[in-house]
């Protein structure tokens, strides 16, 4: 923390930069908007989100079969991902 001219102590700010197609910028964008929300929060949100939930049987189940190397895909971007999703 840094102090600042009136005595009290502030925050420094780092900042997050990642590299996104058009497209997923888009989505997130609007994601967030129908969310009522910026990106950031957004971010943050799915990060607590991600933090905090456990995963249920069928989460497990594949975690276990994935670390065996069993069931995996590659996609070599973020749309080829959401297109064998169907979203």
């Amino acid at each position: 923390m840094d102090s600042d001219i009136g005595g009290s102590m502030t925050t420094r700010i780092a900042r997050l930069t990642i590299d996104l197609s058009k497209s997923e910028h888009k989505r997130i964008k609007t994601a967030a908007s129908l969310m009522g929300t910026t990106i950031k929060d957004l971010v943050l949100i799915s990060v607590d989100n991600f933090l905090h939930s456990k995963p249920n049987k069928v989460t497990l189940k594949a975690m276990k079969q994935s670390e065996k190397g069993k069931g995996l895909k590659k996609f070599k971007t973020l749309d080829e991902l959401f297109e064998d999703l169907g979203i």
